[in-house]
C-alpha cells in the first residue's frame, strides 16, 4: 500500500481505478499515442469511480480515510481476469474506448467503492466501464469509422491493483496517491 501525504493537490480530480498490466498496457498505450490526444499521458487503466457512476473524490479528502474505506471495500475482492471485445464511442461525442468482455466483475467493484463511505462528487452519467482511448475536439466521421476498426488487444489479462490516481483538469498532471492489490 502506497500512500501521499497529501491527498488532494489544488487543481487535481482524484479517481479509483484498475490497472491494466503488460503487455495489455503497452498495446493500449500505443493506440492512445497514435491518436494524439491528452489522453496518452495518462495511466491504462478502467475507471472504477470517477467518470461514471459516482464523480471523483471530493475535493478536501482526507487520503488515510479513503485508503482505510477502499481497503475494507476491496477486502472481500480477489484477483480476477478480463479482455476486451471491442471499441465503442459513448453517443454524441468524441470519447472512444475500450469495452471489457464483461463488465460485472467492474460493476462489482464500483458498487463496493461507491458505498464505501468515501465522499464522492456527483456524476452525470450512469457507470459504464471502460479504458479510454481518446477525448477532446470532435472527430470526423471518416476518421471515427477508422477508429471503430483497429485491431485492440484480445488477450486475457489480470486485474489485480486497484489505485488512487490525483489528475489535473488539463491531464497534464497526473500523480499516483494510492495503491491495493486486490486478493489473490
Amino acid at each position: 500500500m502506497f500512500l501521499r501525504q497529501r491527498f488532494v493537490v489544488k487543481g487535481f480530480l482524484s479517481f479509483i481505478v484498475v490497472e491494466i498490466p503488460e503487455p495489455i498496457r503497452s498495446g493500449v498505450q500505443s493506440l492512445r499515442d497514435s491518436l494524439g490526444t491528452a489522453v496518452a499521458r495518462l495511466p491504462v487503466e478502467i475507471t472504477i469511480a470517477g467518470s461514471s457512476g459516482v464523480g471523483p473524490i471530493l475535493r478536501g479528502a482526507d487520503l488515510s480515510l479513503v485508503g482505510r474505506k477502499l481497503v475494507r471495500a476491496l477486502s472481500g475482492f480477489r484477483a480476477f481476469s478480463s479482455s476486451f471485445s471491442a471499441i465503442r464511442c459513448f453517443p454524441n461525442t468524441s470519447t472512444f474506448y475500450l469495452e471489457p468482455v464483461d463488465r460485472s466483475p467492474f460493476d462489482q467493484l464500483h458498487q463496493a467503492v461507491g458505498a464505501s463511505g468515501i465522499p464522492f462528487s456527483e456524476s452525470r452519467w450512469p457507470y459504464n466501464p471502460h479504458c479510454t482511448l481518446r477525448m477532446g475536439e470532435p472527430f470526423s466521421a471518416e476518421a471515427a469509422a477508422d477508429l471503430l476498426k483497429r485491431p485492440i488487444p484480445r488477450e486475457e489479462f489480470r486485474i489485480d491493483i486497484v489505485s488512487v490516481y490525483g489528475v489535473d483538469e488539463s491531464l497534464t498532471n497526473c500523480q499516483l496517491l494510492f495503491q491495493q492489490s486486490l486478493q489473490a
